[in-house]
């Protein structure tokens, strides 16, 4: 493993797999929409594989480039509507924010989730108050996606972080192409979309590939084992 731990003071989270599971309702609503399109849904199972990039990207593959926009559109306008079925807090998250709080690290939140059901879903599943900033898309000040150099530069550049100081926490390819276009370190958790064979491809060290969260905050701070009520 080829960086300090202690000098990190900010670490960034993806948000869908990594901190949370919103699968659920993102396959409702895309079914929802599908179907008003007078299309079959596909399976949860190509859902969670065709997630992660951007809307844009997720909707090209499940549905054409040509229905596209229009099903972009069906799904931004139904997603509030959908958006906390299903939804749950993935284990050891909890329990890994609070220790780095407690640590002085600031926890931030870094996704390609519009930021409005970003922060809808952080107070729904009371992450909120364990998160010091979010940063989603589909606002005029970030109107990028992971891995865009310019939305990892911006969210930098608003934190006042220093990227040597920053590790980045996501899922898939996309969290690590986001860090490494800023020179930010990168670990990853198989909670996702993607499982170690996917990731190792893209990961610059191999040791930063995790089970969940528990292995991560152990292996990387040492944080305490979690108490009863803290293992879910």
């Amino acid at each position: 493993m080829a960086f300090d731990t202690q000098k990190i003071r900010t670490v960034l989270f993806d948000l869908d797999g990594t901190l949370i599971d919103n699968f659920t309702a993102i396959h409702r609503c895309y079914s929802d929409v599908a179907k008003s399109l007078g299309l079959v849904p596909q399976s949860l199972a190509a859902i969670r594989a065709a997630v992660g990039g951007s809307i844009s990207l997720t909707m090209s593959r499940l549905i054409g480039d040509e229905l596209a926009p229009e099903g972009i559109r069906r799904f931004r306008e139904h997603f509030p509507e959908v958006m906390y079925e299903g939804a749950f807090v993935l284990p050891g998250v909890k329990w890994i924010l609070r220790h780095l709080r407690e640590r002085g690290i600031r926890t931030v939140v870094f996704t390609n989730k519009d930021y409005d059901a970003t922060v809808a879903l952080l107070a729904h599943l009371g992450l909120a108050e364990l998160v010091d900033a979010a940063f989603g898309t589909g606002t005029e000040k970030m109107p990028w996606r992971k891995p865009q150099r310019e939305f990892s530069e911006a969210v930098l550049d608003a934190l006042g972080a220093d990227p040597t100081e920053t590790l980045m926490v996501g899922d898939s390819p996309f969290d690590i192409q986001a860090a490494g276009a800023v020179g930010v370190t990168v670990a990853c958790v198989a909670t996702g979309t993607h499982m170690p064979e996917t990731l190792l491809p893209a990961l610059p060290d191999p040791d930063l590939i995790f089970g969940n969260m528990f292995q991560l905050g152990k292996t990387l701070w040492d944080f305490p084992p979690p108490s009863p009520e803290e293992e879910d």
